[in-house]
């Protein structure tokens, strides 16, 4: 209901925006699910440094990765500004942004978004 509400006092401009940016992680989300289910009917699992991995859990962490691109987007930093704030390879961590790396360290993870000004929760749901 929350959610509603706020959604509500939106100007139209930052409802289009919204709109868009869901669409745009529909779409991503979409394209992941579709790599995985490529590679699991292909080879039978999903390997991520050599560990079999649920697509659902892949699924989530592109989420949070999207996500945390977004935000970096949204503060304008650029890839090279937040590498400087959080002392990671710039490539690093656009491989990290991209997917490329899947399994990265909480250390990393932890430092880049302290970098964004946030700071990381964990929590535990039933599967959807």
């Amino acid at each position: 209901m929350a959610t509603k509400s706020r959604e509500s006092r939106l100007t139209p401009d930052q409802r289009a925006r919204i709109d868009a940016d869901r669409a745009e992680h529909r779409a991503e989300e979409a394209k992941i699910r579709e790599a995985l289910d490529r590679e699991y009917r292909e080879t039978g699992t999903i390997k991520a440094a050599g560990d079999a991995i649920e697509t659902e859990d892949m699924i989530a962490f592109s989420r949070f990765m999207f996500s945390l691109r977004r935000e970096r987007e949204r503060l304008g930093l650029s890839l090279a500004d937040v590498a400087k704030l959080a002392g990671i390879d710039k490539a690093a961590l656009s491989r990290l942004e991209n997917g490329l790396q899947a399994n990265p360290t909480v250390n990393t993870l932890a430092r880049y978004v302290r970098a964004l000004g946030k700071s990381l929760k964990w929590g535990v749901a039933d599967p959807e």
